[in-house]
């Protein structure tokens, strides 16, 4: 879940080849979301800082760095896989004063997009019901492109059929990704739920602190701000996703 340097700069690039193009004027696109989309409320305050973990860390010891927030990763890098100790991941994250959970998406156009959509939300729902995670827990969609895709039309049809079933069943939603990968996969359709921004390995906590609180206030994928920027640094000689909340925590991690 990081963003190369190369992938930024050819993303840049072609920024600036489509303002040319178009004369900076605005082009109408599609919208990943929610119709009236509306963050839930969250009771108190939290420090703005987390982590994410996922089945790469099932082997390895997990930082007891003290942190706020944690989201934890619910498949094998796939949809509808299993991230085999997500678990146990869950309950060390029910330690923390709030928490949420991402999954993976894809589409490799061999159904229905809006099935697919449906498949992957309801593969989701049932467990996360199996291990006891509350409604009120909000599900990041992350969208890549190490997983397989068929064309932009389709990627958005399928996204918004997994957010709208996802979100019907109580959950709030966010999507992650970088600004080539969105791209990429969806053409630079708008979106109107919270963004999760992946910006890549820094050398150091501070370093990447700093660069997230950068990062937070630049547009990133979407037409939005971000709502949490992540970084990958070294924690207590663990490689580890560390992440900076941008924003208010309604909606983007919740009590658990």
């Amino acid at each position: 879940m990081a963003i190369i340097a190369l992938a930024l700069i050819s993303y840049l690039g072609f920024q600036a080849w489509l303002e040319v193009r178009t004369g900076n004027s605005p082009i109408a696109r599609p919208t990943v979301g929610i119709t009236g989309y509306k963050l839930p409320d969250f009771t108190g305050t939290i420090d703005n800082s987390g982590y994410d973990i996922s089945f790469p860390q099932c082997r390895t010891a997990i930082a007891d760095r003290r942190v706020d927030f944690v989201i934890i990763g619910v498949n094998h890098g796939k949809p509808i896989t299993a991230n085999p100790c997500f678990a146990q991941q869950w309950k060390w994250a029910t330690k923390h004063d709030a928490a949420a959970v991402y999954i993976n998406t894809s589409d490799p156009g061999n159904q229905d997009p809006s099935a697919r959509g449906h498949q992957i939300a309801q593969d989701t729902l049932t467990r996360l019901r199996n291990a006891g995670v509350s409604s009120n827990v909000p599900i990041w969609l992350d969208v890549e492109t190490h997983n397989s895709w068929s064309d932009s039309d389709r990627a958005i049809t399928m996204l918004n059929s997994t957010l709208v079933a996802l979100h019907d069943a109580g959950h709030p939603v966010g999507i992650y990704s970088t600004p080539v990968e969105w791209f990429s996969i969806t053409m630079g359709a708008q979106v109107n739920v919270p963004t999760w921004l992946a910006i890549g390995k820094y050398s150091s906590v501070s370093a990447g602190v700093i660069g997230a609180k950068k990062a937070c206030n630049r547009e990133s994928f979407g037409g939005s701000t971000p709502s949490i920027v992540q970084f990958v640094a070294n924690v207590d000689g663990l490689w580890l996703d560390r992440n900076i909340m941008c924003a208010t925590p309604a909606g983007l991690v919740a009590r658990p």
